[in-house]
């Protein structure tokens, strides 16, 4: 099988879950010995080198890649959206020729516009399956401005979305979402996020006698960082035993002064992430809108409770584990917190061991990797939809 699998960037060379995504997901297939040819969009630390270590000699052999610059186009509203759409014709027409020699394509977000398009004209075969991971642009806006950049997004989602021939959800809130949209539920292939074996813990057991909370992102204003805030400050004002650290770029404007708080700046080598998650109780993750966190399952992994947000398909990965949110309420996020700090040593470590038995059973990218093969065998089968 032969899989043109585009994507608007890889990690590390981009940083974000859906790249991150893409190169586990490029790797587990070439494992399989599926064959992908990677659109990617390179980055400043990137060399065929450097792309090339990224992988095993076992997987490369069925690796190979076509490197196309993300376009900068002007500063205005929506630019974000035209320079994916200007990044997918390039994408196109450097691969134009080569379309014949794949069995299906498989896209992430809007790298896969302009091969819709030009399949819908030139009638193909294959069949494109595309994957927006969240859908955040169809989820509650944390704000009036967030309001208005996702209107600027979701009537070229939607076109995506119902000019493809088969769509992703991580289910949970994603398959609403998607249904209301007009999707049909053979259209909908269902997904999950996953780690790799090794970030399992062993026996996980609460570090100390203070929780240790932990929080991994970016300040944008969709991953609740600002209710976090103010929730920590409230929990100060509580008196209560707590330490929290910060992995991300927090720019300084948004730091709480306290020798309780810590912030490490953005860590882009896995096992060091691996190794501070390790020494931590909980993950806190106040986002607005979500798809299927891959932080949330790393830190699963590493035996930690879960405090997060019930959006987009986080309620598949707090069950037992944590506690689940409705929305980023500041009030509410102090309380689960509190309630986290007060536990005693055996139910919080019963959260963390469920959190491990999660992922064991559900979440491991072996198998997220082996169900995506399975979709791509059923699409050939079938082909386009209706076909």
């Amino acid at each position: 099988m032969k899989v043109l699998f585009l994507t608007d960037g890889i990690y590390p060379f981009q940083i974000g879950g859906m790249q991150k995504h893409s190169l586990i997901l490029a790797r587990l297939l070439a494992k399989s010995q599926i064959h992908v040819h990677l659109l990617h969009c390179g980055g400043a630390e990137y060399s065929h080198e450097t792309f090339t270590a990224l992988f095993s000699a076992e997987e490369f052999e069925f690796i190979t890649e076509t490197v196309i610059k993300f376009p900068k186009t002007d500063p205005f509203p929506g630019h974000y959206i035209r320079e994916n759409k200007a990044y997918s014709k390039n994408g196109f027409l450097e691969l134009e020729t080569q379309i014949g020699e794949f069995d299906l394509i498989y896209a992430q977000g809007f790298s896969g516009w302009r091969f819709i398009r030009e399949k819908h004209k030139q009638k193909w075969e294959l069949p494109i399956l595309v994957n927006f991971h969240g859908l955040e642009m169809f989820q509650t806006p944390p704000s009036m401005r967030v309001r208005a950049e996702y209107t600027l997004f979701k009537n070229a989602v939607k076109w995506n979305l119902r000019n493809a021939d088969y769509v992703y959800s991580f289910g949970g809130k994603i398959d609403e979402i998607l249904l209301e949209l007009g999707m049909k539920a053979h259209e909908i292939l269902q997904q999950s996020n996953g780690v790799s074996g090794d970030w399992l813990a062993e026996h996980p057991t609460p570090n100390n006698q203070i929780r240790k909370f932990v929080f991994v992102g970016r300040a944008e204003r969709r991953k609740g960082i600002e209710e976090l805030n103010k929730a920590i400050v409230l929990l100060m004002e509580m008196k209560t035993d707590f330490e929290f650290t910060f992995i991300g770029p927090i720019p300084e404007k948004a730091q709480i002064k306290d020798d309780r708080i810590t912030y490490l700046g953005e860590i882009r080598n896995a096992e060091e992430i691996k190794a501070v998650l390790l020494s931590q109780d909980c993950l806190v993750c106040p986002s607005h809108a979500e798809g299927m966190p891959t932080v949330i399952l790393e830190a699963m992994a590493c035996g930690l409770a879960i405090i997060g947000t019930n959006v987009g398909a986080v309620e598949r990965q707090i069950q037992g584990n944590g506690l689940l949110l409705e929305k980023a309420d500041i009030n509410a996020l102090e309380e689960a917190m509190t309630t986290i700090a007060n536990l005693e040593d055996e139910f919080l470590t019963r959260l963390k061991q469920k959190s491990i038995e999660l992922i064991e059973k559900q979440f491991v990218w072996e198998s997220v990797a082996a169900q995506k093969i399975k979709d791509f065998e059923h699409c050939l089968v079938h082909g386009e939809v209706g076909g």
